[in-house]
């Protein structure tokens, strides 16, 4: 039997430990609360009992196909196209993200095609959501009660809710060091434990298991780092479109604008910063701008003047 150089068996030992657990939240309204979308059609039934039994690999890439049967919608058919795509955007957002432990325990054996194929479903429907709303807004063919159904029990919701789970999929990166190579952030007396242990076992193994785990190592490195990257800009765009379009729906009205922040998983003290970073302040946006909030930002500006 070979034995593993030590270096090696503690870069190796890095492959093990617990993965991210999913993401939860509670359940999103489904279009069935408007009439015209109470019967949804046998592909959302389809898709809907893939998520149900948590096929995440076929979820996704049913939800992709699905998409490419959708016809243009216009101000002049909005009425008419919407209602497969609300169906669509309702289960791409109840739907949880993948971490590196999901991804490779789910279904193995089907291809995606690519790893981030869950993001970039989501980061499509919450851009299409934004166009789409601008369409229900502007067309003649749906009733003011039904647009605002639409748009605030549906659109909204589902954005806010991508933009929560963007958020929180951030995955610990177990490969991070800081300028002395100690890992970030510092292994507690029970994890230096662990890693002991693993790296004595490790150092035992056939050069072919360690191998194995080796190459597992790469992979595990390069979807949780490129992932989280990923995260961190979807969440940056993401965000300053939510308030946009929060701005534009809820003129003058703080506490409804307030209300879909926190659903996106923002704190009560993040907003302040939040709306600085997005819209600042203008004639549209200085109704946002609140008690000591308001203060400090008035002080800025008289000491720029």
């Amino acid at each position: 039997m070979t034995l593993l150089p030590p270096l090696c068996a503690c870069a190796v030992c890095l492959v093990i430990g617990k993965g991210n657990q999913a993401y939860s939240d509670s359940p999103l309204e489904n279009p069935a609360c408007i009439d015209q979308y109470k019967q949804p059609s046998a592909t959302i039934r389809e898709l809907s009992g893939l998520l149900k039994d948590m096929r995440l690999k076929s979820f996704y890439n049913g939800a992709r196909k699905h998409t490419l049967t959708f016809s243009l919608a216009t101000r002049d058919n909005i009425d008419t196209e919407l209602k497969e795509k609300i169906w669509n955007y309702y289960l791409v957002a109840s739907a949880p993200l993948f971490t590196y432990k999901t991804y490779r325990e789910i279904e193995p054996d089907v291809d995606m095609g690519d790893d981030r194929a869950d993001i970039h479903r989501k980061s499509e429907a919450c851009l299409l959501m934004e166009k789409y709303i601008g369409l229900v807004r502007k067309t003649n063919k749906i009733k003011e009660p039904v647009k605002n159904q639409i748009i605030r029990r549906l659109f909204l919701p589902y954005y806010a809710r991508i933009l929560k789970q963007y958020k929180n999929a951030q995955e610990p990166n177990p490969y991070q060091r800081d300028a002395q190579g100690n890992p970030v952030p510092p292994l507690s007396d029970k994890e230096k434990e662990f890693r002991k242990r693993e790296i004595e076992r490790i150092k035992r193994l056939p050069v072919q298991e360690v191998l194995k785990l080796m190459r597992e190592g790469s992979s595990h490195r390069s979807f949780i780092e490129t992932r989280n990257e990923v995260f961190g800009d979807e969440v940056k765009h993401l965000e300053k479109a939510l308030m946009k379009l929060l701005v534009s729906e809820f003129p003058g009205q703080y506490g409804k604008v307030e209300n879909f922040i926190l659903e996106a998983g923002y704190s009560k003290e993040d907003i302040p910063g939040l709306i600085d970073r997005t819209v600042g302040r203008d004639e549209k946006t200085d109704f946002l701008y609140k008690g000591k909030h308001r203060q400090k930002h008035d002080k800025l500006y008289r000491k720029k003047k």
